[in-house]
């Protein structure tokens, strides 16, 4: 989501450039087999030695086969503590979460994560990735774990589908934790690689091989240059170093990435996130404020949809806000799960 002109303009010419190779015979090719799903890091872990996101990252690790194909979950903490999910954004899978999550189940919380389709250990169905694929995921899988409520955190676009999900299933809910949300940001807000992603046939040709590439060394490179006049902290190379992973040998995450970019409305859910003013349970937002993804005017469209929503600003906070700044996060946690 993090983007320059130089790298719009140059995705814009290799999209050209792409459809004058042959771009029909790339959509042909990659949508022969609809319905089925690319494999995940699953089908090539074990011939990797020290994977950056091994299969045992967290405890509890288990699979689970969903309408739209296996899906990787962690599950862990005391049987009897509170529940709480943590959704994950676009690029970094459920590893994002590591000093958040472990704290929160060494504190007492029953500690539920996963992989969303087409990222880590869960596969990439070839279907549109919107909302209601992201919904019908979680869904599941807190019917699958025998959760009837829990609360929920949702970062970035994790923060959208819990957002959707909530509008869906109140009922489910015991607190909701936004953290730099996704949806709620103003048209003019979407950089220019954003509107290239709506382009026909854009999912299939940022698959390519060498599209990929560029565009897996560009988005590696935004997350270490994020921190390069006070170094690199070991919790972004790591990140970095998972992005790579994906980039590299996760058959269905660049399609997984780029048909999101397309189909999940990054400023068109002021209705799902406003259904939460009406509800009972306790909602807050968490926002950087160095965070370059998601601007500040979604803190300010969250209180004029949420006005009763609790606020948390967090200095010097980029929008890894979670691997960064992980004891501002937890603090906000402790006194809010039920």
């Amino acid at each position: 989501m993090v983007a320059s002109t130089a790298l719009s303009t140059t995705i814009a010419t290799s999209l050209v450039v792409a459809a004058a190779m042959g771009a029909y015979k790339v959509f042909k090719s990659s949508t022969a087999h609809q319905g089925s799903a690319l494999p995940s890091l699953k089908s090539v872990a074990r011939d990797i030695p020290d994977i950056a996101y091994p299969e045992d990252y967290y405890p509890g690790g288990q699979y689970v086969e969903l309408s739209f194909g296996e899906t990787h979950y962690f599950l862990f903490g005391p049987e009897d503590g509170k529940k709480i999910v943590f959704v994950h954004g676009l690029s970094t899978p459920a590893s994002m979460y590591n000093a958040v999550a472990r704290h929160m189940a060494n504190n007492g919380c029953r500690v539920l994560l996963y992989d969303l389709y087409s990222r880590g250990y869960s596969v990439g169905p070839l279907v549109d990735h919107d909302p209601q694929l992201y919904v019908i995921q979680l869904h599941e899988l807190l019917n699958h774990v025998g959760w009837k409520k829990c609360n929920i955190v949702g970062l970035s676009l994790g923060g959208g589908i819990v957002a959707c999900f909530s509008h869906q299933f109140p009922e489910v809910v015991e607190s909701l934790t936004f953290i730099a949300p996704g949806g709620l940001m103003l048209p003019s807000e979407i950089p220019r690689v954003g509107k290239v992603f709506l382009m026909p046939y854009s999912v299939e040709i940022f698959s390519h091989r060498w599209i990929k590439g560029y565009f897996s060394t560009r988005n590696i490179e935004s997350m270490r240059n994020e921190f390069k006049l006070d170094g690199v902290p070991d919790c972004i190379e790591e990140a970095a170093k998972i992005l790579e992973l994906q980039f590299k040998v996760h058959a269905g995450y660049a399609r997984g990435l780029m048909s999101t970019l397309r189909h999940f409305p990054l400023t068109k859910l002021r209705s799902q996130f406003a259904s939460s003013q009406q509800q009972s349970y306790p909602v807050q937002i968490l926002w950087g404020t160095k965070d370059k993804v998601i601007p500040g005017t979604t803190v300010d469209t969250i209180q004029q949809v949420i006005p009763r929503i609790k606020v948390t600003v967090v200095e010097g906070a980029t929008h890894s806000i979670v691997m960064t700044h992980p004891g501002a996060v937890i603090e906000q946690l402790e006194n809010f799960v039920r």
